[in-house]
């Protein structure tokens, strides 16, 4: 008979100030506070999640000290990092955008692809609102050095811009201090938005495209080419005329002949 493996480890659990099994610790010094804290963890388990720490730690001339200061990261975001080594759960979603910047940054210094992919999966799946465009605009230029990042980062603000009104932009602009900055940040967010605005279509007149869509009355257009759903229809209809309950279109047939229909809508 096989038996299950019921011995199981939770390496989460192996961390601590107080675990004689800790071999290494990176040391935090706030520069604000003057505040030193510590995090410790496991040579071994660094280098199995981390090649630079394989080659860091077991190299053929290996890191000799045990204490490692970190001046690049803040202990926040080297705490999620190393939790995520530890194969801890951790809620990207729930993470803000300059943390998870921050923790970008170390997935790429430590060669962790996987981590990055996430991350930018987690930015490009968000959607921007008014009161946090210019905090997202400003980790994205922070951050134009992480290439990826910051094009993803952007990107969200050029969605929520293309979406929105120039009132509504301009108003955002209204309630912070003037200054060059701000006026660069603006300039930035407008040229980008504009190169990224989809091309309008020169059958719909939309931008994206409605393909698909239902059509209404909000998004009819004369003279569009149409097809009912389902149907494979050799002759183009082109609209003339909607109304809440009928639409009037023109089947044409490549010849030149045409014939006028309407047809009542659902």
């Amino acid at each position: 008979m096989a038996y299950s493996n019921i011995q199981t480890i939770d390496l989460t659990m192996l961390r601590g100030n107080s675990n004689p099994t800790c071999d290494v610790k990176f040391t935090f010094l706030d520069e604000n506070t003057g505040m030193k804290s510590e995090l410790p963890a496991h040579k071994l388990i660094l280098a199995v999640g981390s090649e630079v720490f394989m080659r860091q730690f077991f190299s053929t001339i290996p890191e000799e000290k045990d204490t490692i200061p970190v001046e690049d990261s803040s202990v926040e975001a080297f705490q999620i990092f190393l939790d995520i080594l530890y194969n801890k759960k951790i809620a990207l979603e729930a993470i803000d955008f300059q943390l998870l910047a921050d923790l970008y940054y170390l997935a790429e210094k430590y060669h962790h692809g996987f981590m990055k992919d996430s991350i930018i999966k987690e930015v490009s799946s968000r959607k921007i609102i008014s009161e946090n465009l210019l905090e997202v605009a400003k980790v994205a230029k922070t951050n134009a050095h992480l290439e990826e990042l910051s094009s993803s980062l952007f990107n969200i603000c050029f969605v929520f811009i293309n979406k929105s009104d120039l009132g509504t932009i301009l108003a955002i602009f209204d309630n912070e201090d003037v200054g060059e900055e701000k006026s660069c940040t603006l300039h930035r967010l407008m040229t980008g938005a504009k190169r990224s605005r989809p091309d309008v279509c020169k059958n719909c007149q939309h931008a994206p495209c409605l393909d698909g869509e239902v059509l209404t009355k909000s998004n009819f257009v004369i003279g569009a080419s149409i097809h009912r759903k389902g149907h494979d229809e050799k002759q183009s209809r082109k609209t003339v005329k909607v109304d809440d309950s009928r639409v009037d279109y023109v089947f044409e047939d490549g010849s030149g002949s045409s014939a006028k229909f309407s047809e009542m809508t659902s």
